[in-house]
């Protein structure tokens, strides 16, 4: 019987995680993760849009305490799903599966600080211009004030913490994002922290204004971006 596009991607998942040498432990976690994840994904189109908004179902669908784990799961797999033979050699090649957390996870206290101390902090040319172009993509939502209000001081706290961030590469992003993440979980907004985050890789990455003229490969960086 032939395979469906989510069964062949899982196949595909499974033999990789388990040739990097991924525990058993691990394997099993991440394998129940596509397992649900892929009830969201029959019988959509296959394209990067489609794949994050069946994403947003499947994580409103789970407990919150669940998200950070689930996260880099589903944003290695896109490339499984669609077939994207180069972003999967770049990722095994760069061993990106590899199961662990990432690395210097702040302290809720620290996330905390971190975000009652943005009004304090003095940007920099790039990154005011980068928060700027940000402002721009959300007036044109026509947003209430409140919600845009919100969206930018989200942007702001993201900004400053990918000050540490040497090259602009989607992998360093995703870590920035799920930093932060638990600060969002704890405020109760985490849904929009991380849609607010797909938005914001454009302005960071300094092609904010042309998002629809991306290729495939930024298309696949957007879509694991967040």
């Amino acid at each position: 019987m032939e395979l469906s596009r989510e069964e062949e991607a899982h196949k595909a998942y499974v033999k990789l995680l388990t040739g990097q040498g991924v525990s058993q432990r691990t394997l099993v976690q991440r394998e129940f993760i596509i397992l649900r994840l892929s009830a969201f994904l029959k019988e959509i189109p296959c394209d990067g849009s489609h794949y994050r908004q069946a994403v947003d179902r499947f994580i409103a669908s789970i407990d919150t305490a669940e998200i950070p784990m689930v996260l880099p799961v589903v944003r290695e797999f896109f490339s499984f799903w669609v077939r994207d033979i180069k972003a999967i050699a770049a990722m095994s090649q760069a061993r990106l599966f590899n199961g662990a957390a990432p690395a210097a996870m702040a302290t809720q206290d620290e996330l905390f600080k971190h975000w009652y101390d943005l009004d304090k902090t003095a940007m920099t040319t790039a990154e005011t211009q980068a928060l700027e172009a940000f402002r721009h993509v959300s007036l044109v939502k026509e947003l209430d004030p409140a919600r845009f209000k919100e969206r930018m001081r989200m942007a702001k706290c993201l900004l400053l913490s990918l000050r540490s961030v040497p090259h602009k590469q989607s992998h360093s992003y995703r870590q920035m994002v799920d930093r932060n993440l638990p600060l969002f979980i704890a405020l109760g907004n985490q849904h929009a922290f991380l849609s607010m985050s797909r938005e914001f890789y454009y302005c960071w990455r300094g092609d904010a204004l042309q998002p629809q003229a991306q290729t495939g490969s930024h298309t696949g960086e957007i879509a694991m971006a967040a």
